[in-house]
């Protein structure tokens, strides 16, 4: 699981390790997050020490219907605040991309939860063990949804350096770079919160702040890759962020970019309270809300190419089977990193706030609760040929799938509207 790969240390006569001993060993870590096995391998880290909750906590979890194996989503407890928790963490997640040890000068605190404290950055989520516990779940989950880590075509003869913005705790770019032998991979992020003592030698990390610009030259990268940022770029600096990742992009080059709605599908009465006003909280802040669904006009208006779209409806719940399972565990570890935020918003208390999440995971399988993610790519056109030059030179572009503009995935009867 993804919280393995980053908690993993090197005995001191292994540290000089091969490139091809090292991406083997980090080819058995991810294996073990594979879909397949999550549900153990979850259970598993809630049993072990750092993990352990109350037995007053463990009744009340009891009370969710339809846990994975018997064993309910931890939805509100944290185990971010704990400081000899976070103390042992820190030895493999790092503030810097030069291995020394995090300061939590670095960070601001919201209730009990550990922020990026990155001026100028709009990012609302935490950053701390419990949400890249989280991001790794979620890739999963959308790994499968989608049948693969990327929508675009890639090819690695093609496509010999690649920038994961907002790459978090790195699970897409891992496996991409442990794959993907003969690339370079860059990844960015306002908070350094990657693995630094194992990872393959063709993978690199930069904190960056993508609203102030990319520090990238132009025509760098011939794959650029994006998601889930749509909690952290206000609606006025989309366009600039747009225009950042095509100047990067060398000619030719793919541009991919995937989100999910801040507000789900299909929701009950409580969730749909909840919703709005977590939905209005984000426009307050600047945030823009539907930008999952404009992802493909937004990169048509910035001049890309060959742009194609299509969307994955996924259930929340037992009654979308395993994955559904998965995705609702993803929604507790969401509303665990949204407590602050929501208190705020609302002015509940913790009881409150428990008491509505629990109403919530009853909602998720009575009424059948799905959200949309949504993905759209294309290529970054030739400057146009000068007037002497030959106005019927072409360029190669990598080919793309053959696809519709819905994805509806196996574990659904039938493809849901896009809402």
């Amino acid at each position: 699981m993804g919280s393995n790969q980053s908690s993993i240390r090197i005995p001191k006569k292994q540290q000089k390790m091969t490139q091809q001993e090292l991406q083997r060993q980090y080819q058995r870590n991810l294996s073990e997050a594979q879909l397949a096995e999550h549900q153990q391998a979850r259970m598993a880290l809630e049993n072990s020490a750092s993990f352990a909750r109350s037995q007053h906590h463990h009744q009340d979890m009891k009370q969710i219907p339809g846990g994975i194996n018997g064993h309910a989503p931890s939805i509100i407890t944290s185990t971010a605040n704990n400081d000899s928790f976070y103390h042992q963490r820190t030895t493999t997640i790092h503030s810097t991309t030069d291995g020394k040890p995090a300061t939590r000068q670095n960070y601001r605190w919201i209730d009990g939860r550990r922020h990026h404290n990155t001026e100028g950055a709009a990012y609302i989520m935490p950053n701390d063990i419990d949400e890249m516990d989280r991001l790794h779940l979620q890739h999963f989950v959308i790994r499968h949804a989608f049948n693969g880590n990327t929508r675009a075509k890639f090819d690695n003869k093609i496509h010999k350096d690649v920038l994961d913005v907002g790459c978090g705790p790195g699970t897409w770019i891992l496996e991409m770079s442990t794959e993907h032998t003969e690339t370079n991979f860059t990844g960015i992020d306002i908070s350094a919160v990657w693995p630094t003592e194992i990872r393959p030698r063709n993978c690199r990390f930069q904190v960056v702040n993508v609203l102030q610009g990319l520090p990238f030259e132009d025509n760098t990268f011939d794959f650029v890759h994006q998601r889930f940022l749509i909690m952290g770029y206000p609606a006025k600096d989309w366009p600039f962020v747009i225009k950042e990742l095509m100047r990067v992009t060398k000619p030719g080059g793919i541009i991919e970019l995937t989100e999910i709605p801040i507000v789900s599908n299909a929701n009950g009465p409580e969730l749909t309270k909840l919703m709005e006003v977590l939905e209005q909280g984000c426009i307050a802040r600047g945030l823009d809300t539907r930008a999952a669904k404009k992802l493909e006009g937004m990169l048509r208006e910035a001049g890309i190419q060959e742009v194609k779209a299509c969307h994955a409806s996924i259930p929340v719940g037992a009654w979308g089977a395993k994955v559904g399972q998965l995705m609702r565990e993803n929604s507790a570890g969401m509303w665990s990193s949204l407590k602050g935020l929501i208190k705020e918003l609302t002015g509940m208390n913790d009881t409150q706030y428990e008491a509505m999440i629990k109403r919530i995971f009853v909602e998720y399988e009575h009424y059948k609760c799905y959200v949309n993610c949504y993905c759209a790519w294309g290529v970054k056109p030739h400057p146009a040929p000068h007037p002497e030059e030959s106005s019927s030179s072409s360029y190669n572009i990598p080919a793309t799938p053959s696809s519709s503009s819905t994805t509806s995935p196996p574990y659904l009867p039938q493809p849901h509207p896009q809402h």
